[in-house]
């Protein structure tokens, strides 16, 4: 339906009967005093036309707040001296201003009771707010007196709490704090000095907004910053020669950094520490590259990451040479890769280069991989690899033998006649 059509059908439900417009259109105009809803629409980008509603729901946007109420304390010992001086009059002794959670409070003490009515028996106390300013401060607040005796003793405590302070107001606190005649029994009034301590816990709610947006802080680009200066040579300080074939523009810091091998040779007293190049024998150029690839970035290459032929030989390889620079984390990577390539044509070579480098976690897979299937261990035995291990390695043949017998006893079944 397109705008041309829904104007046209406005003009004619505009112009029907009321009774023959619900007969006609039903619910969707219950009254003729409804108004035709405003409508929006919107193009996709498939030149379609679309209607929609332009009562849809808006999206809802979540804000996150939090309120803190966060209590500040304040103490103050008020000291009166001369204490019988005035009794019987209607004096008021105020005490100094004293900080309590941002504000200035003071105690004012009444020994005939408030004025303008003195009671000749009792004391009355109360706490005024001193600071200028508008509105209220939420607070409790109490009353005691010392014990001289024993200044951690509190006697006639009297307090409230969350009462309502009202800036130049009166003050809060009680008419009858203490009746004189108790006031001389307690022992609270010696030497003529009374102390008043005054508590004022003071109400502050701290709203924060805690919607400060996620900052996404991306992952770290080391090892691509150590892969880059690798490539381009930057400061380059060590010339690797692999045999006659190829070099290498290394950095003797980083190999001195990833293996205690290298670490001995470039920066210990062996001869290779004076000399701006090294030269390493007996090992392939493709597999240094991928040593350095490692020692740079603490990654193996993509092509490693693939079950074929190739990442297996160069697993094979690498773990030869990780072996030889101790870089330890490496050779547990080659072990991982070749326990999970073994089948009946590696077997055989994989043990036996797990025995040669004293790969045990390697040996025990490939025990438990010849061992599992008979079949499969009939097929490894006329294998290549096993040849290589019986030449090299004969007493690992007994190592297998014992695998095999420990599952065949695991499997035993004791059957008892009936």
């Amino acid at each position: 339906m397109d705008i041309d059509s829904l104007q046209k059908e406005k003009v004619e439900i505009d112009s029907l009967p009321k009774k023959k417009w619900r007969s006609t259109y039903g619910d969707r105009f219950p009254t003729k005093k409804k108004k035709w809803r405003s409508i929006s629409f919107s193009i996709s980008f498939s030149g379609k036309l679309f209607i929609m509603p332009a009562s849809a729901a808006e999206a809802t946007i979540t804000s996150k707040t939090s309120s803190t109420v966060v209590v500040h304390t304040g103490e103050h010992l008020f000291k009166v001296v001369g204490h019988s001086l005035v009794t019987g009059s209607n004096t008021i002794l105020t005490s100094e201003t004293f900080r309590a959670g941002g504000h200035d409070w003071a105690t004012a003490y009444h020994p005939n009771g408030r004025v303008p009515r003195v009671d000749e028996q009792l004391t009355s106390v109360f706490l005024k707010l001193i600071s200028p300013g508008h509105g209220e401060v939420r607070a409790s607040y109490s009353f005691c007196l010392q014990d001289p005796e024993s200044p951690s003793t509190n006697r006639f405590i009297f307090g409230k709490t969350s009462c309502k302070f009202l800036f130049g107001g009166k003050g809060l606190g009680t008419s009858s704090f203490v009746s004189k005649a108790d006031l001389t029994a307690s022992g609270c009034l010696k030497d003529d000095c009374l102390v008043i301590k005054c508590t004022v816990e003071v109400y502050k709610v701290i709203s924060e907004d805690k919607d400060n947006g996620n900052i996404t802080v991306p992952p770290s680009n080391l090892s691509i910053d150590l892969s880059d200066i690798l490539e381009s040579g930057l400061k380059a300080d060590l010339t690797v020669k692999i045999g006659s074939s190829k070099s290498f523009k290394v950095h003797a810091c980083v190999l001195s950094a990833r293996s205690p091998v290298f670490r001995a040779q470039l920066c210990g007293s062996m001869m290779e520490s004076r000399h701006s190049s090294i030269c390493i024998e007996g090992m392939d150029d493709k597999v240094f590259g991928v040593l350095l690839h490692y020692m740079y970035k603490d990654s193996l290459p993509a092509f490693m990451e693939e079950t074929t032929e190739e990442a297996t030989n160069m697993a094979q390889h690498l773990l030869v040479a990780a072996d030889r620079y101790a870089v330890e984390r490496l050779k547990l990577m080659c072990e991982s890769k070749l326990s999970k390539a073994l089948d009946v044509k590696t077997a055989g070579f994989t043990l036996d280069l797990a025995e040669r480098y004293n790969c045990q976690q390697l040996k025990g897979c490939c025990l438990k991989y010849m061992a599992r299937d008979f079949e499969r261990l009939r097929d490894i035995k006329r294998s290549e690899g096993f040849e290589q291990l019986k030449k090299n390695h004969p007493l690992v043949v007994c190592d297998i033998f014992d695998e095999v017998i420990e599952k065949l006893n695991r499997q035993v079944v004791i059957t008892f006649p009936s």
